[in-house]
């Protein structure tokens, strides 16, 4: 996951009570100006829509001014109960500031041993183009691996090995000579792919919005031969492209041998046991713990090839999969701290930190994620009994209120704030205001069952009064009983992601919740979830409601999708029907093996009878 820039515009953004005024009007006026319009009425209605804009700033304005300040109190929830809450979040904070170098001390202390393995190519390969196959390419087996071995190679000489399997580490090359010594130095092309389309398609001229260099190809210049060289970067890939850029046609080379040293910090002799009920349940639980694998290295990172670092919503469900496969909760803890260690000045949790070459917090702040740090760390001490760490973050926890609850009007109904990013799902399009409404609220239940559990309760006796406000908003502005769904924006819009998490939140009720949700999958003009992430919470909202059969149905439907198409790991976007979407303008950059798609372990693990 990457935030990608866009084009700032001159004009303010306006809530979404004000967008909807003006929407109306301009509505008003394209209609006029379809049916005909007399003269002079474009100019009257032009300028009461001014009036109008005028009138505007009288209406209550945005309530967060984004996550770089100090969150402001007055005008929000937080001033309209009976706690005064300024005091209790300036503790926290000071209590943020005299643990911040432990916590990264402590992360440090839970590095993760390595676990290293060669793994050899099974096979030579070509790429065919097939309209077939996932993003029209397909690869044949043309030979054994050793049949690019030991025979001169000349300049322009190509060949594609498939390592079998979804791996990450680092790859070791044998070079030898022939008859004659090699008197040039050996310039070799590599391109790695996690799919065939990336060994198939040219990387330039590139279109993406990331940055170019993502891309996994390099130029190995060999100066001796014969000699083996490991090369120093980390891939992620299945299949090699080697191309022999230039070389002597005097002296001439070839390989003796290639191989991988694939690296993970999960440990095969904890993976926890598991019966699948069917074929189909044995290969999604083996893919999903595959990508889960890769992914974890000496941070749960989101994906090994792209962006290769820690994110607060992506944490969340690795970490879930984690406690039901390989229970490495020191791994769990370690980016626990890394994130609370590089909070911001003002207390703001990192949305996604790096941790090399020091822990240092990324410039992404998304509002959700930081809602949903309550819930991980609360899942952490549920899984692993360890009180003393949920108890060393819960200032931080705690302090997170002070932010998520900024945007929430003194009535409960969160308004969508400025600055920060709010994420959800990569759906260019969706209204964010139920989705993000429900997220906040469930973070605050978090925190609430948090304290609760490590003997916290007396300093969140305010909790109690926000929860019923937020709940009875959602109900009375955002839930439409004629239509049984909840609506979102000044569009009304109706999507899968407002109804799974409000159910979630818990705001419906029993019946309620299966409706709404029943409702949504059946609806034509829903929007739809766009990636695993957004579907993994689809599912856990169907089982939740008790829609047991239906939440394993769209499980099967939707990962299994990715594997009909040969997914050896699954991916950080799926669109059935769609190979070529990727937030990112450039599919060859979406990442293949991504952290938010791997919980279907978990459902099979943990959610079966």
């Amino acid at each position: 996951m990457q935030a990608t820039l866009e084009k700032k515009s001159c004009k303010p953004k306006l809530p979404f009570h004000e967008r909807a005024v003006v929407d109306q009007c301009s509505a008003v006026i394209r209609k006029r100006q379809e049916n005909g319009m007399r003269p002079g009425m474009k100019s009257i209605l032009s300028a009461f829509t001014a009036l109008l804009l005028g009138l505007l700033p009288l209406a209550p304005a945005l309530r967060a001014d984004g996550p770089n300040g100090n969150p402001r109190i007055a005008g929000t929830v937080k001033a309209a109960v009976s706690t005064d809450l300024a005091p209790l979040f300036a503790r926290q904070m000071k209590r943020i500031e005299e643990r911040r170098a432990s916590w990264l001390a402590k992360a440090a202390a839970a590095a993760p041993a390595l676990f290293r393995a060669p793994v050899r190519p099974v096979a030579a390969v070509k790429v065919e183009r097939d309209a077939a196959s996932f993003q029209g390419w397909k690869t044949v087996a043309v030979g054994k691996p050793e049949s690019v071995y030991d025979r001169p190679l000349p300049p322009g000489g190509s060949f594609i090995l498939d390592f079998g399997e979804h791996l990450v580490g680092h790859l070791v090359l044998s070079v030898r000579a022939f008859d004659v010594p090699v008197d040039a130095p050996v310039r070799l092309s590599l391109i790695f792919g996690e799919v065939p389309a990336e060994v198939a398609e040219p990387f330039d001229p590139y279109p993406g919005t990331l940055t170019r260099s993502w891309l996994q190809d390099e130029v190995v210049n060999i100066d001796d031969v014969p000699q083996t060289i490991r090369l120093p970067r980390r891939y992620a890939f299945r299949y090699l492209k080697v191309t022999v850029v230039s070389c002597s046609t005097h002296g001439k080379f070839g390989f003796s041998g290639i191989r991988a040293e694939a690296v993970t910090s999960a440990d095969e002799q904890r993976l926890r046991p598991f019966t699948p009920a069917s074929d189909a349940e044995a290969a999604l639980d083996r893919v999903s713990v595959r990508t889960l694998r890769d992914c974890m290295q000496t941070v749960f990172e989101d994906g090994p090839k792209r962006d290769r670092r820690l994110w607060l919503g992506d944490l969340r469900l690795q970490a879930q999969a984690n406690y039901a496969t390989y229970c490495n909760y020191d791994l769990v803890k370690r980016s626990l701290y890394i994130l609370a260690g590089t909070a911001t000045p003002q207390g703001l949790v990192g949305t996604c930190s790096f941790e090399r070459p020091e822990p240092v917090r990324g410039g992404n702040s998304i509002l959700d994620y930081t809602a949903l740090f309550a819930p991980t760390v609360l899942e952490y001490l549920e899984a692993s009994g360890d009180r003393a760490t949920a108890e060393d973050l819960w200032p931080l926890v705690l302090k997170q209120l002070d932010f998520t609850l900024e945007p929430v009007s003194a009535e409960g109904l969160l308004v969508p704030p400025k600055g920060w990013w709010l994420f959800v799902d990569w759906h260019r399009t969706l209204d964010k205001q139920a989705p993000e409404h429900a997220i906040v609220l469930s973070g605050l239940k978090a925190t609430l069952k948090l304290a609760e559990k490590i003997g916290k309760a007396d300093e969140v006796t305010f909790i109690g009064e926000i929860i019923p406000r937020m709940e009875s908003a959602a109900r009375r502005d955002l839930w439409d009983d004629s239509l049984g769904l909840f609506i979102s924006g000044p569009k009304r819009e109706i999507s899968w992601a407002s109804q799974a998490w409000m159910v979630l939140a818990g705001v419906p009720s029993p019946i309620q919740a299966r409706r709404a949700l029943s409702g949504v999958l059946r609806h034509a003009n829903a929007e739809k979830p766009v990636t695993p992430y957004m579907h993994h919470y689809v599912v856990e909202a169907l089982l939740e409601a008790g829609l047991r059969d239906e939440g394993m149905a769209h499980l099967h439907a939707y990962w299994g999708g990715m594997l009909k198409k040969g997914a050896d790991t699954f991916w950080e976007v799926y669109v059935p029907g769609d190979d070529f979407l990727s937030p990112y303008n450039s599919h060859l950059m979406n990442s293949y093996c991504h952290a938010w798609s791997c919980t279907p372990a978990y459902f099979l693990r943990r959610r079966m009878p």
